[in-house]
Order: C-alpha cells, then sequence, then structure tokens
C-alpha cells in the first residue's frame, strides 16, 4: 500500500465537495474502490468515466486499473472534452 495524492477536476470535485485528498492503494482499481467508499457509488461511476492520469500520464498507456502505484504518486481525475 502506498499513500498517493489524488486530484479531482469538474463535476467529480463538486459531487465531493473537494479537490484534492490523500489516499492508500497498491494500484488505481484500488483507488475507485476507495472512491465509491468515501464519496458513494455516483462518484465512482463519474471516476470511472473520466480521463485517469497517473504523475500525468494516462493509465490507458499504462496497466490502466492494474497499474501499480508508490509513495507519492498524484492520480488525477479530469473530465473528458471534445474539440474541433
Amino acid at each position: 500500500m502506498s499513500k498517493v495524492n489524488v486530484k479531482y477536476r469538474g463535476h467529480l470535485a463538486a459531487l465531493t465537495g473537494i479537490s484534492e485528498e490523500s489516499m492508500e492503494s497498491g494500484d488505481v482499481g484500488g483507488i475507485l474502490k476507495l472512491v465509491k467508499e468515501r464519496h458513494g457509488k455516483e462518484a465512482e461511476k463519474i471516476a470511472r468515466a473520466m480521463l485517469i492520469t497517473l504523475n500525468g500520464e494516462s493509465i490507458l498507456l499504462l496497466k490502466r486499473y492494474k497499474t501499480t502505484l508508490k509513495e507519492g504518486d498524484t492520480i488525477s481525475f479530469f473530465p473528458i472534452c471534445a474539440g474541433g
């Protein structure tokens, strides 16, 4: 288990009432479970639909929800925006 910084943006920040908090988990999937425990099922649903980054890199380029966390890592949840 590693202590990581978790940052919320957009609707997720509004729903949770915070923009940042610390959590302990071994992987990104564990962070999503903690989001659900602390902030409810709707927060977890929104979090899963967002762009999730680990230290600025999309988890889609890593091991997705199985991406291992290290002490001091930063996980951020960003709204997905499209433009033209």
